[in-house]
């Protein structure tokens, strides 16, 4: 198994941190401007800011085959534009503690995509740890009010669940092939295209909202945009996605205790008990492969 050296420890970390805030500041962010708009403003101060990291860093020019092109700004498109979307319609009513640990089933829906599509194997654990992993977010659900806009947006945090997965299976062997941090910019200009079907909203969000809501947008452009995918991909680069995956689960315990601070969110017990009974279910998924199973993805 590859060791951890410091500096991938401190990109997870980093990571890990960043990603938990940004569920609380896209609530926040949500409450000036509409899901499109907050979505696509975004993702284009992260590929702005990206470009100015790269032509300071003097990287800007990143050789790169049509092939591997197509893939990264698809897995741009899937990773990062569709996911933002669909999170911030879901954080519309689905308090972003509980987004993050839905969110957090990353690991157990990457290891299933790399069943699905990388012929992968699975034992008996592995599938128990997805049935505890789908017990816990159905406590969630049940956790909240029983209405049918919250499990609407129940399914958009999972579908953006989805999305990550995917990103993860695309873009692990071109890791191999080209640095993260070009890899980052491709993906985050992939994202910002298909988006631009936003611009109408975005135009309408900017004469209409506060100066403070654009400053949490600009705060997830940059940090949890820009600085959270590449230290991400960099940890892709030296571990396997699985495993780099597996520290995800720490994400939700910083986003729940931010968004109990900044948003006043306080979590009832029963969500609570799903999130630990999902979280769970993630470990046991990674337990057993590390045990049994060697899955690189």
């Amino acid at each position: 198994m590859t060791s951890l050296t410091l500096k991938t420890k401190l990109a997870i970390l980093t990571t890990v941190v960043l990603w938990g805030s940004a569920f609380v500041a896209i609530r926040a962010g949500l409450e000036g401007y509409s899901p499109g708009g907050l979505a696509l403003l975004r993702l284009l101060i992260s590929s702005v800011a990206i470009y100015f990291v790269l032509y300071r860093s003097r990287k800007s020019r990143m050789p790169i085959k049509n092939r591997d092109l197509y893939r990264v700004l698809f897995a741009g498109a899937i990773g990062i534009g569709f996911y933002n979307i669909a999170l911030n319609y879901g954080e519309i009513l689905v308090p972003s503690g509980m987004a993050s640990f839905i969110v957090s089933q990353i690991p157990v829906v990457t290891t299933l995509l790399a069943i699905i599509f990388l012929r992968e194997r699975i034992n008996r654990y592995g599938v128990f740890g997805m049935c505890l992993s789908v017990v816990g977010v159905s406590l969630i659900a049940l956790g909240h009010q029983a209405e049918f806009g919250f499990y609407l947006s129940i399914l958009y945090v999972i579908f953006a669940t989805f999305a990550v997965g995917c990103y993860n299976i695309l873009q692990k062997p071109l890791l191999q092939r080209y640095k993260a941090i070009h890899l980052t910019a491709y993906a985050l200009w992939g994202g910002t295209i298909v988006l631009l079907v936003f611009l109408p909203n975005l135009i309408h969000d900017l004469q209409h909202t506060t100066l403070k809501s654009t400053a949490i947008v600009v705060y997830l452009g940059i940090f949890p945009g820009v600085v959270g995918y590449s230290t991400w991909n960099y940890a892709l680069s030296t571990i396997p996605a699985s495993r780099a995956a597996s520290f995800l689960y720490f994400m939700p315990i910083f986003a729940t205790i931010i968004g109990w601070f900044w948003l006043g969110e306080v979590p009832t017990l029963v969500a609570l008990a799903g999130a630990l009974i999902a979280l769970l279910g993630v470990w046991v998924v990674n337990h057993s492969y590390k045990r049994k199973i060697k899955v690189t993805v």
